[in-house]
C-alpha cells in the first residue's frame, strides 16, 4: 500500500515538474484587461497547489483547513470589523520586543505597531530591489497576522486589497467609504495643490484627491508616530525613529493606479516574467519603462504616509496592499511550483548599492523587533510550516 502510494505521489510530481505556466497568448486582450484573465490564471495556480499538496504524505498542512485569506470585500462585515478593530488595537498595544534600555534609542516607538514600522525603516535598504524583497515581506505580513490574533484576539485571517478592481479611482473603492466596516476613509481633500516632480522616476506627479487626515471610519481617531523620511512636499523627520505625532494621512491617486495596478498590469507581470530577476524588477519598478510596478503604483496610488518608503506600514493598508503582492508571488510561484518554489536571484543590498554578495537560502535574514531571525529557505513556502496559507 505505502508503495503504490508513493508511486502515485512521485507521478504526480513528475506531472506537475513537467507542466509548464500558462501563455498570455491563451487570452484575448480584451479578457486580460477585464480581469478575466486575471481570474483563471489565479485558479490554475490555486488547482496546481491542491495538486502540489496532495503530494506531500503526511502534511500537517491541509487543504480544507489551512487559514484563507480573503480580499478584504469579499469579508462579511463583522469579520470586517474584527480585523479593523484588531489592527487599531495594535497600534494601542505596548511594544512587545524593545528592551527598556532601548527606548531611549527608539523615542517613536510606542507600540506593538510601531515596532514594525521601526524594522521596515531600519531595514529598507535590504528589503528592496533585493532578494529576499519578496520573502521578507511574505514574513513580516504573516507576523502581522499573528499578532492581530495573539494580542488582540482576531479570530480571522490577514485580508488583502486586490486594487486592480478600484484602479481607474481608488477613492472611490467600496474599502475605503468611511463606514464602520470599511478600511477607513481618503484623506480630506486638501485643493490647489500643484504638481511634483519625482527625481528618482523622473516623472511630475498630479495631487492625488485627499491629502489630509482620515476622518472617518476606522484609523480616523489613531494617531501614528514614526516618519516620514522621504515624502515630498512634507517636513519629514530629522532622525529615523524620531517621535512625530500626527494623524493617518491618505491621498489616493489614480496617476498611479490606472497606469500601474490595472488588472492588463499585474496579469501581464505574471504571464510574461518567465524568469525570476524579470519578474522581481517588473513588479518594483525596476524594468525598462516601469518606474514604480505594481508594487510602487500600490504605494504612491494610496499616497499619504502609506507612500513614504520607509516608514509605510504606519498606515494599516500597507498590510493588505502587501498581501496582493504576496497573493501575486505566490501565483506566480504556483504556476511553475517545481521551477519557481525555491528560486531566488539578486543580492542583500538595494539594487547592489553598495554591492553585496548573492544571497543564497541558507542566508540568516532579520526581522529586528517584528520577530526571530529566519532561514531565507524557510520563507519559500505557503505550506511550510509557520505558514500553511493560501488565498481565496
Amino acid at each position: 500500500m505505502y508503495f503504490k502510494a508513493s508511486i502515485a505521489a512521485l507521478a504526480s510530481i513528475s506531472a506537475l515538474a513537467a507542466a509548464q505556466a500558462p501563455s498570455i497568448d491563451q487570452w484575448t486582450q480584451s479578457e486580460i484587461n477585464n480581469g478575466t484573465a486575471w481570474k483563471e490564471v489565479t485558479q490554475i495556480a490555486r488547482d496546481n497547489q491542491l495538486y502540489n499538496l496532495g503530494t506531500r504524505e503526511n502534511s500537517p498542512c491541509q487543504w480544507g483547513t489551512m487559514n484563507v485569506r480573503k480580499e478584504f470585500r469579499d469579508m462579511s462585515k463583522e469579520d470586517r470589523k474584527s480585523f479593523t478593530d484588531a489592527a487599531t488595537c495594535l497600534m494601542n498595544t505596548p511594544p512587545q520586543r524593545m528592551r527598556p534600555d532601548q527606548a531611549a534609542d527608539y523615542p517613536g516607538i510606542l507600540s506593538r505597531h510601531d515596532e514594525y514600522v521601526a524594522t521596515h525603516i531600519n531595514l529598507t535598504f535590504h528589503i528592496h530591489a533585493t532578494a529576499d524583497f519578496l520573502g521578507w515581506h511574505r514574513h513580516f505580513i504573516k507576523h502581522y497576522e499573528q499578532d492581530l490574533q495573539n494580542l488582540c484576539g482576531y479570530t480571522g485571517t490577514l485580508p488583502y486589497w486586490n486594487w486592480a478592481l478600484d484602479a481607474s479611482a481608488p477613492q472611490d473603492s467600496p474599502l475605503f467609504t468611511g463606514d464602520d466596516y470599511s478600511m477607513g476613509a481618503n484623506g480630506k481633500s486638501i485643493p490647489n495643490r500643484s504638481d511634483t516632480y519625482l527625481y528618482t522616476q523622473g516623472i511630475n506627479m498630479p495631487p492625488g484627491t485627499g491629502g489630509g487626515c482620515i476622518e472617518s471610519g476606522p484609523f480616523s481617531n489613531i494617531t501614528i508616530n514614526l516618519g516620514p523620511l522621504d515624502l515630498p512636499n512634507t517636513k519629514n523627520v530629522d532622525s529615523n525613529y524620531q517621535y512625530n505625532p500626527r494623524c493617518l494621512n491618505r491621498d489616493f491617486n489614480s496617476f498611479f493606479t490606472e497606469r500601474y495596478n490595472t488588472f492588463t498590469n499585474v496579469t501581464e507581470l505574471i504571464l510574461e516574467s518567465i524568469y525570476l530577476e524579470d519578474f522581481q524588477d517588473r513588479m518594483q519598478g525596476y524594468a525598462s519603462g516601469d518606474p514604480f510596478g505594481v508594487h510602487g503604483g500600490g504605494h504612491w496610488g494610496m499616497g499619504g504616509a502609506a507612500s513614504d518608503f520607509h516608514s509605510s506600514p504606519s498606515d494599516p493598508l500597507f498590510f493588505l496592499h502587501h498581501g496582493m503582492i504576496d497573493n501575486v508571488w505566490t501565483t506566480w510561484q504556483n504556476l511553475d511550483i517545481y521551477r519557481r518554489q525555491f528560486i531566488i536571484m539578486g543580492t542583500s543590498t538595494l539594487g547592489n548599492s553598495p554591492p553585496s554578495a548573492k544571497m543564497t537560502l541558507d542566508d540568516v535574514i532579520p526581522f529586528g523587533f517584528v520577530a526571530d531571525d529566519r532561514i531565507f529557505r524557510e520563507l519559500m513556502d505557503t505550506f511550510a510550516e509557520g505558514y500553511c496559507y493560501r488565498y481565496e
